[in-house]
């Protein structure tokens, strides 16, 4: 089963639009037995535990500097940030950073964290380019939903 990787803030917003869309239908529904499987609201009350900053040592948009091990930019404005315990986060800038994907990044940091509002990245090559992280949160991973078989 292949898993797919969603950034929290992501994975809060569309269950709350499943919520809402739900709870417009649930007049209609009163009668409906209720499901066996365990209910939205559970399954995200569960990832919001397991995404707390105490996992991931998120705090105040703050990562250690030495529970970092891979630092890697999917676009020129949002990178996974691998830590050591098989823990992920998401590392946004404030604006995108042209050529950071391409050629790397220097950091600057203000202490032994990297924080976001205050430490900033910069392109390597000469470009002059240089952003400030806007934020650091935990990334959490949800499975790829698998397609039902037809009994029909």
């Amino acid at each position: 089963m292949k898993t797919v990787k969603y950034p929290l803030s992501l994975v809060c917003l569309l269950s709350s639009l499943v919520l809402i869309s739900s709870a417009s239908f649930s007049e209609d529904n009163i009668d409906a037995p209720a499901p066996a499987k365990e209910s939205l609201t559970d399954q995200l009350t569960a990832i919001d535990q397991k995404a707390g900053s105490a996992g991931w040592k998120v705090r105040n948009g703050c990562l250690s500097s030495n529970r970092i091990k891979r630092v890697k930019f999917i676009d020129d404005k949002t990178a996974l940030v691998t830590m050591f315990g098989k823990k992920t986060a998401i590392l946004r800038l404030e604006r995108e950073c042209p050529g950071i994907k391409r050629s790397g990044y220097m950091s600057y940091r203000s202490s032994g964290r990297l924080c976001a509002k205050f430490d900033r990245l910069s392109v390597m090559g000469g470009s002059g380019y240089s952003c400030r992280i806007a934020s650091i949160e935990p990334f959490v991973e949800l499975e790829k939903p698998v397609p039902e078989k037809d009994i029909d």
